[in-house]
């Protein structure tokens, strides 16, 4: 189940229109010309870390366009390599098509350097915890692997530090997958789909349709890994040409790993029978990371690292070991008996209500910053059911469309709209009580006020220590 490594539909490439100067654009325009190809790099930026990347590439002998995206760049090239972001509705890279030109995300163009098997992972949410538990699986079990992908880790940089035959778990977004063309990864997984990216994509059956590419060149030797709680991901899976794992958290005869009892168990299917009896991968209490979520994306690590060969025991026993993502549900710590958690990385409202069902107890949650083109009457819908949420804090672009959202109910919430975090936890000493968990979990993109997610959680990680030394010391 190793990937191809052949370079197979690069033979006869000499010149490569790299649109987008991302992380990964950059990482596939240092490749291509490490190749000695004749690269051009393009963006409609022109900000300074984008004129910045523009001038090092040129230093090495690419050609570099600012400001515009035009068809004369379009002049002699023979493939064009995208960055995720870069809508797929551009006119530029419609008129690739039409020239008959390949397009290909950074992914497409990283797997046919890879040599050895790929793993890849997709999903609406959950995908950079599940990457990140596959790669300590496989190295809690001796077997090297490498993350790469979205996780922040360019999978064309990634190939490259690679030795023959090591793991590449590689985290894949609709954006890359739409541009895929002959990627094949020798496990797919597929984690939950929900609404989400409406910026880019022009509707959900355009989404989903996305999602499930990322199995369309699988043959029967490879596998899918795939979510069968959830009716959009079983549907697809439904129609995969490989062979698929499903995990669930019931009992569900279709599903080779499952919850029962407390704990996780793998039971190989064998055509329509049953193989042996089912094999304990670890108890749902000793995975650390709350939510039932997280034990979703556990058994999708679990399924991924088994179907290359990793005992069940032996993925459960890393598992129990692994601790988490900075900006994930990430406990911050504790003050006056008040836990604060930081999952910034919560950009959309799905991924904000499974932040909801990971705490029993009273809740502070602020919510906010820039809407993706998405609704929020399902998470209003959810914080209203839930009870026990103390207080619900809006902050940024995003907030009056959410408290528009949350006057559509029944339920009355202790509701207020903010400018930022600062104001915020000017509020908490008035607001909290010993018990209280204050939940930042935001339900949009950080780009009305901050670089990217990192920097937002960052940004309330400092914020919590200002709070902390001010309790200290009696303010």
């Amino acid at each position: 189940m190793a990937a191809v490594s052949d370079k197979e539909g690069l033979q006869e490439v000499e010149s490569v229109l790299v649109v987008g100067l991302g992380i990964s654009g950059i990482a596939a325009a240092g490749k291509l010309l490490r190749e000695g190809r004749k690269v051009t790099v393009n963006d409609i930026s022109e900000a300074e870390p984008v004129r910045r990347a523009a001038d090092e590439l040129s230093a090495r002998g690419a050609r570099a366009v600012l400001g515009y995206h035009e068809p004369s760049l379009l002049g002699g090239v023979d493939l064009v390599v995208v960055s995720p972001g870069v809508p797929s509705r551009l006119a530029l890279l419609r008129e690739a098509e039409a020239r008959k030109i390949p397009v290909w995300s950074e992914v497409e163009l990283a797997w046919r350097y890879a040599r050895g098997p790929v793993i890849a992972v997709t999903g609406t949410n959950g995908k950079t915890t599940t990457v990140s538990m596959i790669e300590w699986i496989f190295e809690y079990a001796g077997r090297p692997a490498i993350a790469a992908g979205n996780i922040g880790h360019p999978f064309i940089t990634a190939v490259e530090e690679a030795a023959p035959g090591d793991v590449l778990v590689v985290e894949v977004s609709s954006f890359q997958l739409t541009f895929a063309r002959a990627f094949k990864p020798a496990v797919a997984v597929l984690l939950n789909i929900a609404e989400d990216h409406f910026d880019w994509h022009s509707d959900m059956a355009e989404y989903v349709k996305a999602k499930a590419r990322i199995w369309m060149n699988q043959g029967d030797e490879d596998v899918a890994v795939c979510n069968l709680d959830d009716p959009l991901c079983a549907r697809e899976a439904a129609q995969a040409p490989s062979r698929v794992l499903y995990f669930s958290r019931g009992e569900d005869a279709r599903a080779e790993i499952f919850l029962s009892g407390g704990r996780m168990l793998y039971r190989p299917l064998r055509g329509a029978g049953r193989g042996p009896l089912p094999a304990e991968i670890m108890r749902s209490e000793d995975l650390a990371l709350p939510g039932e979520h997280n034990l979703e994306n556990a058994m999708a690590a679990a399924g991924a690292a088994i179907s290359l060969g990793i005992d069940a025991g032996k993925a459960g026993e890393a598992l129990a070991s692994f601790q988490g993502l900075s900006h994930r549900l990430q406990p911050v710590g504790e003050i006056d008996g008040v836990s604060f958690y930081n999952d910034s990385k919560a950009t959309n409202p799905h991924a904000a209500r499974c932040a909801l069902g990971a705490f029993p107890g009273p809740l502070v949650v602020i919510l906010g910053g820039r809407n993706k083109g998405l609704g929020f009457g399902e998470l209003a819908g959810a914080l209203r059911e839930r009870g026990g949420i103390r207080a619900v804090y809006l902050i940024g672009e995003a907030a009056q469309e959410i408290l528009e959202a949350l006057r559509g109910g029944e339920e009355t919430l202790n509701v207020r709209v903010l400018p930022g975090l600062e104001d915020v936890f000017a509020e908490l000493p008035h607001t909290v009580e010993s018990g209280d968990v204050v939940l930042f979990s935001p339900a949009c993109a950080s780009f009305d006020r901050y670089d990217d997610y990192k920097h937002r959680g960052r940004h309330f990680h400092a914020l919590v220590e200002e709070y902390r030394k001010g309790r200290e010391s009696g303010g």
